[in-house]
C-alpha cells in the first residue's frame, strides 16, 4: 500500500509540473488523505503501520514541493510555512486530530488562494449517480459499495468500502469528487476525468450516501425539517465540503442526521442561500483560475457572469448604501473584463481579481450578513423605484403633455395603453424568466440595451422636432396643416411605441432588482420594503402631476423648447445605458476612460460609451442647426 501511494504522490508531482494551477487542485486532493488517514496509523504519540507512517511523511513533503511549483505571491510564501508546519507536527508523532486540523486548515487555505471549485454548479442528480454507480464501480467496489465486488478480489489496496462509517464520516463528498476526477495513481482506482462535471459531482453524492438506511434518512427528514441544521451549514457548498464529524462536533447528533438527509437529497439544500456578492467572488474565483490555464474565452465568460448574475442583483441595495463603492466595484469589473481581453499576463489579472475580491468584501460587509436592516430595506426600496422610474416617466408625461398642450386628449388614451403595456408586459416576462425558460444576465442586458437605444433613437428624432416647432407660428402652422392626418396615419403608433419602449427599458429590471432585495432582506424587513415601493409610487405620481400641471401652462415657445430639449437630453442618456447594457452582456467591448460615472446622466467611464454619445449629442446640435435655418428660410419667405 505505501508503494503503491508513493508512486502516487511521485507522478503526482510530474503531472502538477505540466498543468500549472492544476497542481492546487491535487494539493488539496494529497491533504485530504493526510487528515484521513494519518489519525488512524499514529496514536498517543506511537507509530502503529510504520510504512503507512513513511507515506505520511512523504505526502507532506510532497504538498511543499508542489507549492514551490505554484505561481508566486504573500499567499504562497504563507501556504509553504503551513506546510512546513505540517510537515513538523507529523515527523514528532503529533496527534492525530492535531495533524488533522493542520492538513484540514491548509487545504482550506489552498481552495481559498487558488480559487478552486468545490462544490456542483447545481443539485446532483442521485438517480443518475446510481446508474453510473452501477456501470463504473460496482464491478469493484459491490453493488452496495461495500468494496466486494468481484474485480476487486485481491487488489491492494482494497477498494473503498463506502459503509465505513468511521472513514467516511471523516471524508467530505468535494473528497470524493476530488477521487473520482483525478483517481489514485498506482493503484486500481482510475481517474474518471472523461465523465462530466455533474456526473462525478453525481456519483459522489451518491457513494457518499449508500451508507444511509431509510430509517436513518427519515430521521434526517425531521431533523431537518425540526431546523436542526443551521441555514449557514446547509447549503449545497457545505453539504458538499464539510465532514460529519466536523458537523457533529459543532452541531451535536441531531445536525448530522439532518446532514446525512440533505446528503441523500441535495435538491432541498438552498441554492438561494449563496448571496450575489458571494456568487460574484467565486466566479470571479473561477475566472482567474480559467484564464491562468489558458481558457480565455471560458475566463472571460465567468467574469461576465459575476456581474450579470451576482454583483449587478446587489448594486441597487449598495447604491443606498455606499454609491461610491458600489461605482468602483462595476468599474474595476469593467476593467477587469478589459485586461482579459487584451490578453495581459496572468499576474496582472490575478492582481485585479484580489483587489475586486476586497471591494466585493468590503460590499458583502455593507450589505450585512444577516440581511438587511428594515430602514435600509425600505430605503433601497424607494431609491431603485425612483431611479428606475424618473427617466420613464420624464419621457411619459412630455408626451403626455405636449398632447394636451395641442389639444388632442383624445391620443391621450394610446399613450397609457403604451405604458401599462409595458408594465405588464415588463413583469410577464421577469414571470417567464424565472419560471418557464432560462434567461440569462447576458440576455436581460440584452433586451435593455436594445430598447434603450431604439427609444434613443426615436427621441433624437422627437426632441430635434420639437426644437423645429418652438417657434408658435411654426407650431400654429403645423397644427393647421399636418398633426390631425399625422395622428390618422399613425402617430398615434409612433406615440405609444415611445412610451412603451420608455417604460419597458425599466420595468424588467426594476422586478429584478426588487426581488433580489426581497431575498437579501430578513422576513422582518419585507414589509418595509413594499413602504419603500410605496413611497416611490406616491413620489412619482406627485412629479407627475407637477410637470404635467405647471408645463403646460408655459408658452408654447418655451413648452417646445424645454420639451425637446429635455427628450434630446434623454436620448443620449438612453444612449449611454445602452451601451453600457451591451457591453454588460459582452456584445459590445468596454475600454476603461477616466473614472467619473454619472449613472443619472448615462454617463460611463468608458471609451465606446461616451463616444456613441458624443455621436448622438452632434446629431442634436446638427439637427438644432438645420431646424433653426430651415425656420429663417420660412421667415423669410414670409
Amino acid at each position: 500500500m505505501m508503494v503503491a501511494r508513493g508512486l502516487f504522490a511521485l507522478l503526482l508531482v510530474f503531472s502538477c509540473a505540466a498543468h500549472g494551477n492544476d497542481s492546487a487542485q491535487t494539493i488539496v486532493h494529497m491533504l485530504d488523505y493526510v487528515s484521513v488517514d494519518y489519525p488512524e496509523f499514529v496514536k498517543d504519540g506511537k507509530v502503529l503501520d510504520d510504512a503507512e507512517y513513511k507515506e505520511q511523511q512523504e505526502f507532506a513533503g510532497q504538498v511543499i514541493a508542489l507549492l514551490g511549483k505554484l505561481e508566486s505571491g504573500p499567499r504562497r510564501e504563507q501556504l509553504v510555512t503551513q506546510a512546513n508546519a505540517l510537515r513538523g507536527a507529523i515527523d514528532a508523532k503529533a496527534a492525530g486530530a492535531e495533524v488533522s486540523r493542520l492538513a484540514t486548515d491548509l487545504r482550506w487555505q489552498v481552495i481559498d488562494a487558488y480559487n478552486l471549485a468545490v462544490a456542483p454548479k447545481r443539485a446532483p442528480d442521485i438517480a443518475k449517480g446510481k446508474t453510473l454507480f452501477a456501470v463504473q464501480c460496482a464491478a469493484c467496489h459491490g453493488v452496495e459499495g461495500r468494496g466486494d465486488g468481484p474485480a476487486g478480489k485481491g487488489l491492494e489496496p482494497a477498494p473503498s468500502n463506502f459503509h465505513d462509517a468511521d472513514r467516511m464520516a471523516q471524508r467530505s463528498l468535494y473528497g470524493l469528487y476530488s477521487t473520482i476526477s483525478l483517481g489514485v495513481a498506482g493503484t486500481s482506482m482510475q481517474g474518471y476525468s472523461h465523465l462530466s462535471e455533474d456526473e462525478r459531482w453525481a456519483l459522489a453524492f451518491y457513494a457518499g450516501t449508500l451508507r444511509y438506511g431509510d430509517a436513518e434518512l427519515a430521521r434526517g427528514k425531521a431533523s431537518w425539517e425540526q431546523g436542526r441544521l443551521a441555514r449557514e451549514a446547509s447549503t449545497l457548498r457545505t453539504v458538499a465540503t464539510a465532514t460529519e464529524r466536523a458537523v457533529s462536533e459543532r452541531s451535536g447528533p441531531e445536525a448530522v442526521s439532518a446532514f446525512a438527509w440533505l446528503k441523500a437529497h441535495p435538491e432541498s439544500a438552498p441554492m438561494g442561500a449563496e448571496s450575489p456578492i458571494e456568487y460574484s467572488r467565486r466566479l470571479l474565483g473561477e475566472s482567474v483560475a480559467a484564464y491562468r490555464a489558458g481558457k480565455r474565452d471560458e475566463a472571460q465568460r465567468l467574469a461576465l457572469n459575476a456581474y450579470l448574475e451576482g454583483f449587478e442583483l446587489a448594486e441597487a441595495s449598495l447604491d443606498t448604501l455606499d454609491r461610491n463603492l458600489r461605482q468602483e466595484v462595476e468599474t474595476q469589473m469593467i476593467a477587469y473584463r478589459d485586461l482579459m481581453r487584451r490578453g495581459a499576463p496572468a499576474e496582472n489579472v490575478a492582481q485585479l481579481a484580489g483587489r475586486i475580491d476586497g471591494l466585493l468584501e468590503a460590499s458583502a460587509q455593507k450589505l450585512g450578513t444577516e440581511g438587511l436592516s428594515p430602514t435600509t430595506a425600505a430605503v433601497s426600496a424607494f431609491f431603485i423605484l425612483l431611479r428606475e422610474g424618473l427617466e420613464a416617466l420624464l419621457v411619459v408625461a412630455a408626451i403626455i403633455a405636449l398632447l394636451k398642450k395641442a389639444g388632442r386628449e383624445e391620443a391621450l388614451p394610446w399613450i397609457h395603453a403604451g405604458w401599462i403595456g409595458a408594465l405588464v408586459l415588463g413583469f410577464a416576462t421577469w414571470i417567464a424568466a424565472t419560471t418557464l425558460i432560462a434567461m440569462s444576465g447576458a440576455t436581460r442586458e440584452l433586451t435593455e440595451g436594445a430598447t434603450a437605444l431604439l427609444a434613443a433613437a426615436i427621441l433624437l428624432y422627437v426632441g430635434v422636432w420639437l426644437h423645429g416647432k418652438s417657434n408658435a407660428r411654426a407650431w400654429q402652422a403645423f397644427i393647421d396643416k399636418h398633426l390631425k392626418g399625422a395622428l390618422e396615419r399613425g402617430t398615434l403608433s409612433a406615440l405609444a411605441g415611445v412610451s412603451f419602449l420608455a417604460v419597458y427599458r425599466e420595468a424588467f429590471e426594476t422586478v429584478l432588482f426588487y426581488q433580489a432585495l426581497w431575498q437579501q432582506a430578513g422576513a422582518g424587513a419585507h414589509g418595509s420594503i413594499l413602504v419603500g415601493f410605496a413611497c416611490a409610487v406616491a413620489a412619482l405620481a406627485i412629479l407627475a402631476w407637477a410637470i404635467l400641471r405647471y408645463s403646460v401652462r408655459l408658452p408654447i415657445g418655451l413648452f417646445f423648447a424645454i420639451s425637446g430639449a429635455l427628450l434630446s437630453i434623454l436620448a443620449v442618456v438612453f444612449t449611454g445605458h445602452g451601451v453600457k447594457a451591451l457591453q454588460e452582456a459582452g456584445l459590445i467591448a468596454a475600454s476603461p476612460f477616466g473614472g467619473v460615472n454619472l449613472p443619472a446622466l448615462g454617463v460611463y467611464a468608458t471609451v465606446e460609451s461616451l463616444t456613441a454619445q458624443a455621436v448622438v449629442l452632434a446629431l442634436v446640435c446638427c439637427g438644432y442647426v438645420w431646424t433653426q435655418r430651415a425656420h429663417y428660410r420660412d421667415t423669410a419667405r414670409t
